[in-house]
């Protein structure tokens, strides 16, 4: 197999990368309780903060479709890459609330442009074994996020805060850089996109898949986000309990990724997604009903969270030939407004009725996007 495949470099910085991002960029959640002490803030302030970062999410992703389209891909990254490590500098030294908002927003600017660059260049330099390489490129964002989480409780419980492991997270930006200098990308011909928002919007599937991908990524992002402080609240876990059952889900989702290719490549794409959403429902909707004896169930449905993102990447770039980055880059956007508005509620749910409560949220968004996905699929009947 891998002597089939080119631009071998490539391919391992994007995995090594994908890698260093979800290890910094997954630990907020974690962090939520010091954010909560030390600037004296409530849920509600949380939820802004998610929605703020998300906010520069979408128009990044929306903006770096255009700029992948007309710069390639690797001067989008390299810049992308130094702006995440500047907003983790400022991070890690931000005096106020409202400095923390403004470095999360840049943060999610860089991260946003990152994600829109290594989807678009995945079809590219993933050729052969398309469906098995980008699943391993996601399963190296879960493993890094999956070492997150319990690194992260660990480092709290030795009496480490967010600036210190913020201000480590800006060197392994640095680190990321000088590797992707000296890495050679395929050559990709600029192009000009004809920008034309509302005709790419009345394409049925279009807005299918920015539903089915939505709902489906708030809820990836929701508990990464949210479960910490649903555990402490909820069941008053101790950080290091809590962190333990998150760092679970990340750890079979991590596992979910390095099978998921494999699986995928062997039942097709229908069979798979329908299949692996609708497992982690039954899991998910049974460790939240059945409370904390049972909150183990929502660690292992993680292993079917696993294939969803990259084979919905995968999805689009089979159903949209032309202007992929483009199309790309536009429903990732509209997916980050509907988390951006389904993180707010989330916030003013938990501070208004109970974080138990605000949770539900999570399967029942999950449920939402299992019936879109399986409108695509009626739609799109070769998948």
């Amino acid at each position: 197999m891998i002597k089939n495949i080119k631009y071998k470099p490539a391919i391992f910085f994007i995995f090594l990368n994908m890698l260093i991002i979800g290890f910094c960029e997954s630990m907020k959640g974690v962090f939520v309780s010091q954010f909560k002490q030390i600037f004296e803030i409530s849920d509600s302030s949380i939820g802004f903060m998610f929605s703020i970062s998300v906010f520069g999410y979408i128009i990044s992703t929306y903006a770096g479709g255009i700029l992948c389209s007309r710069f390639g891909q690797k001067k989008i990254l390299i810049f992308s890459t130094m702006i995440i490590g500047v907003s983790y500098l400022i991070m890690s030294i931000a005096p106020t609330f409202t400095i923390l908002l403004i470095s999360v927003f840049i943060t999610n600017i860089g991260t946003g442009l990152q994600a829109i660059s290594v989807n678009s260049i995945s079809p590219i330099l993933f050729v052969t074994y398309g469906t098995i390489l980008i699943n391993l490129t996601h399963f190296f964002y879960g493993f890094g996020v999956s070492i997150s989480q319990k690194f992260s409780g660990y480092m709290i419980l030795k009496n480490y805060t967010f600036r210190d492991i913020f201000f480590i997270n800006s060197g392994l930006m640095l680190v990321s850089i000088l590797f992707i200098i000296f890495i050679k990308f395929p050559r990709v011909e600029p192009i000009t996109i004809q920008l034309n928002i509302y005709k790419t919007l009345k394409n049925k599937l279009v807005l299918l898949f920015i539903f089915a991908q939505g709902l489906y990524v708030f809820s990836e992002i929701g508990f990464l986000n949210w479960f910490v402080n649903f555990a402490q609240t909820s069941y008053d876990f101790t950080i290091d309990k809590a962190t333990h059952y998150s760092a679970i889900f990340f750890l079979v989702f991590t596992l979910g990724r390095l099978t998921g290719g494999f699986v995928v490549h062997r039942l097709g794409i229908k069979r798979s997604m329908i299949t692996y959403l609708s497992m982690s429902l039954i899991l998910f909707w049974s460790g939240y009903l059945f409370k904390s004896n049972f909150i183990i169930l929502i660690s292992l449905s993680g292993f079917f969270f696993s294939i969803i993102f990259p084979t919905t990447i995968t999805m689009i770039g089979e159903t949209f030939k032309e202007n992929t980055s483009y199309i790309m880059g536009l429903i990732l956007s509209f997916v980050s407004i509907i988390n951006m508005l389904m993180n707010s509620l989330m916030g003013i749910l938990s501070s208004s009725l109970s974080p138990y409560i605000a949770f539900s949220l999570i399967p029942i968004a999950l449920s939402l996007s299992l019936l879109f996905y399986a409108n695509i699929f009626k739609k799109i009947e070769t998948l």
